[in-house]
């Protein structure tokens, strides 16, 4: 992965802050599909794009990451954490943003020969209609994006949805090669600082990937087959599909938002104790502690806690009774500082913010934890210069290994397995590298050949369900990619209360979100859709009896 051009963010999103108003008529400024093709920049509207599919994809990575207790999850019972209006944002940002101005830009690329600039909003569209209707099921679409003057759209099938894009990754990676194209994209977002082909290449390796991730939801082994005979995939580090922040802070700040939420006095948000015990115990019976841990998280404080002197239980009380023995509840008895907050635990307040654990180097570009146990400001670490992971080559990997486990896929689960647990350890020591090697000792290869050698163990355990294993590693290495994890949880049921996943603090907390609320302002906006439940199963879900409500 190539970080060094990790200040161009901020740069480039100045110009664009520069020169949205001398290219766009001010009237027309929010809503770009108004604008006449001769009026509009392609490469300024395909620089929209791209951001606003960042702020909807980080949107389904939050939302992800709170159902699979990935992050905590607030309320006392389910019925309790979301409401409607809560998936306004990523409904706006979707529709009206990345779909809308996609569009409008196709049409321009069709007319002016820009074939690379189609490919990539075919490729961004397409990930935004998956990632949709993964959330939420069924959705206006060909009345609401294609139609254009319906006023009340209705609801498309998502398998429908999902068909629609499947097609239009297989157009992008034929507008993506085509070499009679008239222009390339001024600014590259994801890809930056690589030659035209080596874009070509990376962008179609997305869309492969991207169809890799369809293909597997829906169980099709015949589609994935020619896929790994295409061999074409993000398969390697250098072709992780990220968007990089950098470490300007001022018009605009385009540090990453969990730095600047958090590294500062009073942080704004609380980790989830169980995806913090994960890391630190889920192997803690060979004796090993996942060497990725200090790189996710950083502890404003470092000591050993015992019961009688622990300021958690100060604060929110003993454990509940449903707990069992191994469950974290706000610290990590082993865990020599790691404090968090419990899932759907009401009355857990966010005081004491200098105890609480937070975001480390790898992704948010904070510290690297050497046990420093100093209290998180702006000047720390990488200063915010980290990055979105929204597929990373060990996704691929974890991906693989699961179709030839389940689907029975070309290829050996266990090799792919354990390709992806080694891209994710080496990834992750290679971000933070320079802290790590300066404060404390980066991830050693022995430690990752021991912790290969207990996954391995486990895969040839009879009792421990293979499934599980490569679940469980998927889950750590997605950090903080709450989509994903989303995704894998449904289409596996792992991990679960079996891997000692943190239940509620409540006993019974109803049903969990299988599928979320529509938004608000879509209901409230459309006749033709009536409020859902969340326990209605996304298409490519409904036989799955998978149990989360716990």
């Amino acid at each position: 992965m190539n970080y060094s051009s990790k200040h161009i963010v901020g740069i480039i999103l100045l110009s664009i802050l520069t020169l949205q108003c001398d290219l766009f008529p001010k009237d027309h400024l929010e809503n770009p599909n108004q604008i006449s093709d001769t009026q509009a920049d392609p490469d300024l509207l395909l620089n929209n794009i791209q951001i606003d599919f960042k702020d909807a994809y980080r949107s389904a990575a939050h939302i992800g990451a709170l159902n699979t207790r990935m992050k905590p999850m607030f309320g006392e019972t389910f019925d309790h954490a979301f409401i409607p209006r809560n998936f306004n944002g990523i409904y706006e940002t979707s529709y009206t943003k990345v779909l809308i101005d996609a569009n409008h830009l196709l049409d321009i690329a069709e007319q002016r020969g820009m074939y690379f600039h189609a490919g990539m909003a075919k490729v961004l569209k397409a990930y935004t209609l998956i990632m949709m209707v993964d959330l939420f099921g069924d959705l206006p679409y060909s009345e609401a994006i294609m139609g254009g003057k319906i006023l009340n759209p209705s609801l498309d099938p998502g398998k429908e949805i999902y068909e629609e894009a499947i097609e239009l990754l297989k157009q992008a990676k034929v507008d993506l090669a085509n070499s009679k194209r008239t222009a390339m994209p001024q600014n590259a977002l994801y890809f930056s600082g690589l030659s035209n082909d080596e874009k070509e290449d990376s962008w179609i390796r997305t869309a492969n990937t991207i169809l890799l991730k369809a293909y597997l939801n829906m169980g099709h082994l015949q589609e994935i087959n020619e896929l790994i005979a295409e061999n074409r995939f993000i398969n390697s580090p250098e072709f992780d599909f990220i968007f990089r922040y950098s470490t300007q802070s001022t018009n605009p700040d385009s540090r990453h938002p969990d730095f600047v939420n958090n590294y500062r006095e009073f942080a704004s948000e609380l980790l989830a104790v169980n995806y913090m015990n994960m890391l630190v115990n889920n192997k803690s019976e060979h004796f090993i502690r996942d060497p990725r841990t200090r790189y996710y998280f950083y502890r404003k404080r470092v000591m050993d806690i015992f019961p009688h002197d622990n300021p958690c239980w100060e604060i929110v009380g003993q454990p509940p009774a449903h707990f069992d023995v191994g469950d974290p509840w706000c610290f990590i008895e082993n865990g020599e500082g790691y404090y968090g907050r419990d899932f759907l635990n009401p009355d857990h307040p966010p005081t004491h913010s200098d105890i609480y654990t937070t975001y480390g180097v790898y992704s948010a570009g904070g510290l690297f934890d050497a046990a420093q146990g100093l209290i998180p400001d702006t000047d720390m670490g990488y200063q915010g210069a980290g990055f979105e992971p929204i597929l990373m080559s060990s996704f691929t990997h974890f991906m693989l290994a699961e179709a030839a486990l389940k689907l029975g896929t070309e290829g050996d689960s266990w090799n792919y397995l354990e390709t992806a647990i080694r891209q994710s350890m080496e990834t992750v020591r290679d971000f933070g590298a320079d802290q790590a090697e300066e404060l404390f000792g980066e991830i050693t290869d022995e430690q990752i050949e021991d912790y290969v050698s207990v996954v391995y163990n486990r895969w040839n355990d009879p009792e421990y369900d293979k499934i599980r294993a490569i679940s469980m590693e998927y889950y750590l290495a997605l950090w903080p990619n709450g989509y994903e994890a989303y995704n894998m949880m449904r289409r596996t049921g792992h991990p679960n209360r079996l891997d000692n996943l943190q239940p509620a603090a409540t006993a019974n907390p109803g049903s969990w979100y299988y599928s979320l609320y529509y938004p608000e302002n879509m209901v409230n906006r459309n006749k033709n859709v009536d409020q859902k439940t969340r326990d209605e199963r996304v298409f490519w879900n409904q036989d799955a009896t998978h149990n989360f409500d716990f």
